[in-house]
């Protein structure tokens, strides 16, 4: 008897458990279909509502953006101020405007309005009513801006007598301006209206399913409500699961706490779970991680586009095709450059290495699981690991460049450069307030440390070479300022420092090489060389001289893929006073010559010349009337159009002044600073410095520049310098 008790009790547990099981599901299917899935969709309503009344309002500010672009670029105008600036806040205006016209007219562009046209057709009428009218407004006037949009140029032009002022071009894109704004304000006032009256309506429409929603919403807390009440009969079964849970999450979070990597997972829309390690926290020094996306993460801490790429990367380890082992090797955070705060506003550059793992439950991918370890101090050692060889390499570089360098001639040039150092320190410590003193200055620190970059060329210095055109790239670069001041300047001395300690270097290490040549003389000092009789016998500086320049053409033609041969006569009859000036010159005409004058094998074939070309340099004792030293190649010549096209590009002239010049007018462009032919810049070419440095140092001289030319034949430059005094000058005048 008790035994068929029990097992009705049973069987009647069983049943009420089943029992409530089905209330259950069925409110909750109740709730789903009259409440959360009408509540959903009318919240989705609202969302896009006002993701478009956003729309509409950002397309507001550009109108008034356009409106302040315009005013702000007249007034520059006017002013003769950059306009560049409101030239492209109109464009961007403009393009904005243009991108929103075409969403309100297609409504694919713009995801909220789209998203309402598509599933909510009652929206249609609305979107595409105002849609026609805006663009009834925009199109013409757009058609009215293109002109103004579309200007490329400068609008100014330098007169001594009056300043700046408009020119062609200028004038006419202020007459443009002046057309454009009252029509622009007029069309915007109308597009103001269209698209506020698109707001009001949208806002309507959002207040109508606010209403609705609020009903919705109602009738799911009546029914949530009742699923409280039933739900909280069955949780009293599950007490025990539930310690289980808790002990299992203690010890998650444990090890959580305890290991040093960050850890986490990511879902399918890369946002970061509640569960990850306290060492992330430690690492990106926030606390508000869970929910966070993985893009906001990285964002400001990596560059864009690394954040771009490690976005896409995370998304492939989603595809099932794709090879999780295979795609390891493209991890864009395998080992990245970060910069964090260090908890005391400052920021601090680390190293971090993300390494990802797919976590699949019944073999379907649910999250990504995400590891990072900071590896700063393996970075940090590799680096100095690196710099150390580095900087042992470049003392053997420098070393075997030393060996295969003329004493005599490295001498000269370790004395020459320190003068150049001296003279480059002075004048960075010699006080100034005008802007015509700082680009004086300007011009002779280019040019000592051109001759100090052009000679370490000569020799095959190389280092030297890199580091001081590393120096011109800074002075370069404040050349181009509109503005200079003396804080300008104390950057160089970083620079100055590096190249002032590598010559020093150099200089150390020349001392021990003589040290060792002269114990290796006296320990042979009984050896002696015999000159043969009736040799003639060339001044060592000479000799020195033409040797260097000859490494110098070989060099710079290898590096040009040309062929080039140097000749040089009469260069023992330079006078001591000239030596440093010629040697100057005779540098930058050979590179010249070769980067500008000569031309490829192929072209030199194609028109019957030698593959190899052919760079003269001849200096001549004309006795009392002085000296001369004439440079001349027979590459490709001058071209006068060439000249002036560049000039007009570069700013140095206008295209009526261009058109007014003769060609020795044309030619005496190539002496400005700043002025160069050449596309790009390079060791040998492309800043405009040498052929400047060529005529202030016979400006200093006293002496005169003359050019000829043939083109496709050869280019002369004739070099006077004066006379010098002579022994027995004085006697003769007696």
């Amino acid at each position: 008897m008790s035994l068929k008790k029990d097992q009705r009790k049973r069987a009647a547990a069983g049943f009420s458990a089943r029992g409530w099981a089905i209330v259950i599901i069925a409110l909750g299917a109740i709730l789903g279909v009259a409440v959360l899935i009408p509540g959903f969709e009318l919240a989705t309503q609202l969302a896009d509502r006002t993701a478009a009344l956003k729309f509409v309002g950002e397309q507001q500010r550009n109108a008034d953006l356009l409106r302040v672009s315009l005013d702000s670029l007249r007034d520059r105008l006017v002013s003769r101020g950059y306009i560049q600036t409101p030239l492209n806040g109109a464009r961007d205006a403009v393009n904005a405007l243009d991108a929103a016209v075409k969403n309100l007219t297609e409504s694919s562009a713009a995801p909220s309005l789209a998203a309402s046209s598509r599933a909510r057709p009652f929206a249609v009428p609305v979107v595409q009513r105002h849609s026609a009218a805006i663009r009834a407004i925009w199109s013409p006037q757009r058609e009215l801006l293109a002109p103004l949009l579309d200007f490329q140029g400068i609008p100014y032009r330098d007169s001594e007598s009056t300043g700046t002022e408009l020119n062609e071009n200028g004038q006419a894109l202020l007459a443009k301006v002046d057309a454009a704004i009252p029509t622009t304000r007029h069309a915007l006032s109308l597009l103001d209206k269209e698209l506020a009256s698109l707001g009001t309506e949208l806002q309507a429409n959002n207040e109508r399913a606010a209403t609705e929603l609020r009903m919705v919403m109602l009738a799911g807390i009546l029914i949530g409500v009742a699923l409280v009440v039933l739900l909280s009969i069955l949780l009293g079964s599950r007490g025990k699961q539930a310690r289980s849970l808790r002990e299992a999450r203690q010890q998650t979070e444990d090890i959580l706490r305890t290991v040093k990597e960050g850890l986490f997972l990511l879902d399918r829309n890369l946002v970061i779970g509640s569960a990850y390690s306290a060492a992330l926290e430690n690492m990106f020094q926030r606390k508000d991680l869970a929910g966070l996306a993985f893009e906001d993460l990285l964002r400001n801490v990596v560059s864009e586009r690394t954040l771009t790429t490690a976005a896409k990367y995370v998304k492939l380890l989603w595809a099932e095709r794709t090879k999780e082992k295979l795609v390891k090797s493209i991890n864009p955070l395998g080992e990245v450059e970060v910069n964090l705060e260090d908890g005391q506003g400052a920021v601090e550059r680390r190293y971090l290495e993300f390494d990802f793992h797919r976590v699949r439950v019944d073999d379907v991918i649910t999250h990504v699981l995400v590891s990072v370890s900071d590896v700063t101090a393996r970075v940090n050692l590799a680096a100095e690991l690196k710099a150390s060889q580095n900087q042992a390499q470049g003392q053997v570089d420098t070393l075997l460049g030393i060996l295969h360098v003329d004493p005599e001639q490295l001498s000269s040039f370790l004395s020459d450069s320190n003068a150049s150092m001296k003279m480059i320190n002075a004048v960075l410590r010699e006080p100034a307030r005008d802007e015509s003193v700082f680009r004086k200055k300007l011009d002779t620190l280019f040019r000592q440390a051109h001759s100090v970059k052009g000679e370490a060329a000569a020799l095959g210095l190389s280092s030297i070479e890199n580091r001081a055109h590393a120096f011109e790239d800074d002075l370069k670069a404040l050349r181009e300022k509109p503005g200079l001041s003396g804080n300008d300047f104390l950057p160089l001395v970083i620079k100055l420092d590096d190249l002032l300690t590598h010559l020093q270097s150099v200089s150390d290490l020349v001392t021990r090489l003589s040290r060792f040549q002269l114990a290796a003389v006296e320990s042979t000092h009984g050896t002696t060389a015999n000159i043969e009789a009736g040799a003639p016998v060339e001044p060592e500086a000479e000799i020195g001289l033409v040797t260097m320049l000859e490494q110098l053409t070989e060099r710079v033609a290898k590096e040009q893929d040309k062929h080039a041969t140097l000749q040089c006569v009469g260069f023992e009859r330079i006078p001591d006073a000239f030596r440093r000036a010629v040697k100057d010159i005779a540098i930058q005409a050979v590179r010249n010559a070769i980067v500008h004058g000569i031309e490829s094998p192929a072209k030199r074939a194609a028109v019957g010349k030698a593959q190899a070309g052919i760079v003269r340099l001849e200096f001549q004792d004309l006795g009392r009337a002085g000296f001369r030293l004439i440079m001349e190649d027979d590459g490709q010549g001058l071209s006068t159009e060439r000249i002036k096209e560049t000039a007009v590009a570069k700013g140095f002239i206008t295209a009526e002044e261009a058109a007014a010049l003769d060609p020795k007018q044309v030619f005496a462009l190539l002496f400005r600073s700043g002025f160069s032919t050449a596309e790009t810049t390079s060791l040998d070419a492309g800043r405009g410095v040498g052929m400047s440095i060529v005529a202030e140092l016979l400006r200093e001289l006293g002496g005169r520049i003359a050019v000829s030319t043939t083109q496709g034949k050869f280019t002369r430059l004739n070099l006077s310098f004066p006379a010098l005094p002579r022994e027995g000058d004085d006697t003769e005048a007696a």
